[in-house]
């Protein structure tokens, strides 16, 4: 397995654990609620456009392409903040354990 196969398997990984952590937060957050909402509203409006076909080809590509991107920021905002855990608890608990770990984390990444 190479390095490349590696990293995407890590972020399979990590989209897993994310998706179980993240959705119980989302639930209990209330203008992630009101955004979803009025998300789902502007689909439905958008839905109504009298577009021609290829206005909305395009329409959705852009959205599609903005999902993914999002995805990808969340997949790699989650590592930060995991990569940024990693980083307090050695500071303020100078865990020797912890030091290779993270470096190598760290240099992997």
């Amino acid at each position: 397995m190479n390095e490349i196969d590696l990293k995407e398997l890590l972020k399979v990984a990590v989209e897993t654990l994310r998706e179980k952590t993240i959705r119980s937060l989302l639930e209990a957050d209330m203008t992630y609620q009101k955004d979803s909402e009025n998300e789902g509203i502007a689909e439905m409006e958008y839905l109504q456009l009298d577009l021609t076909e290829e206005q909305r080809k395009v329409c959705n590509r852009l959205l599609e392409c903005r999902d993914k991107e999002d995805c990808e920021y969340a997949t790699h905002s989650y590592i930060a903040g995991l990569y940024d855990a990693l980083r307090w608890w050695e500071l303020f608990y100078s865990c020797k354990e912890a030091s290779p770990c993270l470096h190598s984390l760290c240099s992997f990444w």
